[in-house]
């Protein structure tokens, strides 16, 4: 078995359900930089200067509860808020990512290789171009078996492995099930209005360029389990007919 096997065996044995495999050359051209005030995205480069291949690695979020973020923004109204205290903000699936993710880098610093995980790199298209699915009408990874309901992280590392050819395929077709469906019409064909989007929305309550009437459609339709948390809007991806399960949500 060679070490491109072994790590992918590796990868699904940790939970992870699509493995793709990349290099930082197969990567040129992609997006780097701010994407409005949500991430700054950074090369493979960047994140690992020894980098030689990149692993992308997908898991299946099969419930909303995934989605749940959890910040400290109650700190704004206390009398004791220390400007000196960082700000804290946490995602459940970004975490789960992280644990998993962290036993093949594990592996692979143990085989001698510089390694690291990143949410750095432009996950989506990078999973494109690592053979993992396309990237949809809602913006979002597809993948056959899945369809959007899967969750990405990078593994950088100076180990040399076999890599995927990407995807070419578009799995939308004429399909716009997702446009439809998104309450704020965020969503153009392969395009996002970000000051739109719900989730956008509801991870920046202080934002200016959030419209008064998507703040009115986020307070409605946006779940918050707690004053400090609230889950993702999946609107658009639970209208996504490629991959959903046959099983309603009840189960019946």
């Amino acid at each position: 078995m060679t070490i491109t096997e072994d790590l992918k065996k590796k990868a699904k044995e940790a939970g992870f359900v699509s493995v793709g495999i990349s290099s930082p050359n197969m990567l040129q051209g992609l997006p780097h930089g701010w994407v409005s005030t949500v991430c700054n995205l950074r090369s493979p480069e960047e994140e690992l200067s020894t980098a030689k291949s990149v692993m992308l690695m997908g898991y299946y979020a099969w419930d909303k509860s995934f989605n749940l973020a959890v910040d400290s923004t109650y700190l704004w109204s206390r009398d004791t808020y220390v400007p000196e205290v960082p700000m804290e903000s946490y995602q459940l699936y970004y975490e789960v990512l992280k644990n998993k993710a962290w036993r093949i880098v594990n592996y692979l610093i143990q085989k001698g290789y510089e390694s690291r995980f990143s949410l750095a790199i432009p996950l989506k298209t990078a999973a494109v171009r690592s053979g993992l699915g396309c990237q949809g009408k809602n913006t979002l990874l597809i993948t056959p078996e899945y369809g959007p309901r899967i969750r990405l992280i990078s593994v950088l590392t100076a180990a040399e492995l076999d890599t995927d050819k990407p995807c070419k395929d578009d799995l939308c077709g004429e399909c716009e099930k997702c446009i439809i469906a998104c309450p704020t019409k965020a969503l153009e064909p392969y395009k996002i209005v970000i000051n739109r989007c719900l989730t956008y929305a509801a991870e920046k309550p202080r934002a200016q360029d959030v419209p008064d009437d998507i703040r009115k459609i986020e307070k409605r339709l946006v779940q918050r389990p707690t004053p400090n948390s609230y889950i993702e809007c999946s609107i658009c991806i639970e209208a996504c007919p490629i991959g959903k399960p046959s099983f309603s949500e009840n189960g019946k």
